[in-house]
């Protein structure tokens, strides 16, 4: 009993002490001390195990040192992921399963971190929440869910859905309340930029030591972007705001002339890209600027809306006979290039394209309310297709796209209210940044918002086209550049309240 006490005394004194000496540190002297005590215990117990060759236990450090810097530090994850998206690259760990390594692991395990400690503090802001463009989400992902559910591949669907809620729950989710600063916008756009701009630069190079040859424009990217479609999208998306940072004057002339490298970078590498819908999608994001710069009243542009389809529907026969004699090919010469985008007779990509699109209505048709499952329509879609329709890369592995557009691919996938709740989304997310746009006291604020919703818009038309919001490539720009404007919009309202 005697030496019982005398060890309780003994700790008791120690402890006292340390405790006194805890107390007065701060948060950031706290974590400092957490990390080299975890250290100082590793080194004490692994040492130990050296005789024994368990060099596994190597490891230790590191995944402490990393469950650490994800739950204190968080936004240096979100950068780190940032400045690395671009240089991921895509490898199959299975027949049907592929990882972007470098930057889908970080998601996964940030995804699943961050829901942890979402779910277990509970502080988390009900106005981000309880926002439009948040409750949009929360329609596209239910319904996706359900469907999942209904799906002709269960387990396809949910690793479909599952890879959404890595992309949104890093990106959206978590990202918002570290927006409270203009500046942490800027500084992730900037970390992707440079990253995409180096890549960028690579592939141009690469591209000039093959004699700019035209082939070569489809793949020269490879491996950080798949095709010449994929990265063409994502330099349409990045070139409004390097314009926009360009330009502004609230930047010190370095900054500007940063920024004016990384705008000449971009458009660069959008002609080399030899992207026709990233060109065209440059057109719809212009326009939205002229609107509303000159005010441009809506009644005006639905009935140019309204007029054109009605004339298209008139004279239909006459426009798709027109279009079928023209017989110009993709092409290395710009405008030639550009002629071919009417092409729908003999360009491979083109014909292709309306081959998906062919099978996407037969699906549709067959199972309209709830489609075929989140996901599936590479699997489904050989089924449908017709002889006639065929172009020369067709094939039946679906491993070369899928439906070619975000929208008919939703209409696959999650039947007619699956495509009705993407256009909720894109349409919700278009009119809070218009909205910010014009509310805004702040016409830093209010440019921002502006062309955040130029750089969306890119992707919105690309998607009739194209579909790449299953990769992390397009999904992180995607959803970052959402994610600020909820955050324009929730913050600089919360600015504008104090000033009054």
């Amino acid at each position: 009993m005697k030496l019982l006490n005398f060890t309780l005394e003994f700790v008791r004194k120690i402890f006292i002490p340390f405790n006194k000496v805890w107390s007065s540190l701060g948060d950031n002297a706290k974590n400092y001390v957490s990390v080299f005590l975890c250290c100082v215990l590793f080194i004490g117990y692994g040492y130990s195990y050296i005789d024994f060759e368990y060099y596994y236990y190597g490891i230790i450090p590191f995944v402490l040192l990393a469950i650490l810097l994800y739950y204190f530090q968080l936004d240096k994850v979100l950068y780190l992921v940032a400045l690395l998206t671009p240089f991921s690259i895509t490898m199959l760990v299975g027949e049907t399963t592929a990882i972007s390594i470098l930057t889908e692991p970080f998601l996964i395990t940030f995804a699943l971190l961050y829901s942890v400690k979402f779910f277990l503090e509970g502080n988390y802001e009900l106005r981000i929440l309880k926002h439009p463009i948040s409750i949009s989400i929360y329609i596209y992902l239910s319904w996706m869910l359900i469907t999942a559910f209904s799906s002709t591949n269960l387990l396809v669907s949910l690793k479909y859905f599952s890879s959404k809620l890595f992309f949104i729950i890093p990106f959206y989710l978590a990202i918002i309340p570290l927006m409270k600063d203009i500046k942490k916008i800027k500084l992730l756009y900037t970390l992707y930029g440079i990253s995409l701009a180096l890549v960028v630069l690579y592939a141009s190079i690469a591209f000039a030591l093959k004699g700019f040859e035209f082939e070569y424009s489809f793949y020269i990217m490879q491996p950080f972007y798949n095709d010449h479609t994929a990265y063409g999208a994502i330099l349409a998306m990045f070139t409004p705001l390097a314009f926009l940072f360009f330009v502004s004057k609230d930047h010190s002339k370095w900054k500007r002339f940063f920024f004016f490298i990384l705008f000449s970078i971009y458009i660069l590498g959008l002609i080399l890209s030899y992207s026709r819908a990233a060109w065209m999608s440059i057109l719809p994001s212009i326009g939205i600027y002229f609107i509303l710069k000159f005010r441009i009243k809506l009644k005006l542009i639905l009935s140019i809306i309204i007029s054109s389809i009605l004339i298209f529907f008139m004279f239909q026969s006459s426009i798709l006979q027109l279009l079928e004699k023209n017989n110009q090919d993709s092409s290395g010469n710009i405008l030639e290039h550009i002629t071919s985008i009417s092409n729908i007779s003999t360009d491979a990509s083109n014909v292709e394209r309306l081959n998906r699109w062919f099978c996407v209505s037969r699906m549709f048709r067959e199972k309209p309310f709830f489609g075929w499952g989140p996901g599936t329509y590479q699997f489904e879609y050989a089924g449908f297709q017709k002889s006639n329709q065929l172009s020369t890369i067709s094939t039946n592995a679906g491993n070369l796209g899928n439906a070619h557009s975000e929208y008919f691919g939703a209409l696959a996938d999650s039947g007619l209210f699956g495509m009705i709740s993407v256009l909720i989304l894109f349409i919700t997310v278009m009119s809070i940044g218009i909205k910010v746009y014009k509310t805004s006291e702040d016409k830093k604020v209010g440019l921002l918002a502006l062309f955040l919703t130029m750089s969306l818009v890119t992707y919105y038309t690309h998607g009739f086209l194209n579909n790449f919001l299953d990769t992390d490539k397009l999904s992180v720009p995607f959803w970052l550049f959402t994610a600020s404007l909820v955050a324009l919009d929730v913050y600089s309202k919360k600015k504008e309240i104090k000033e009054q």
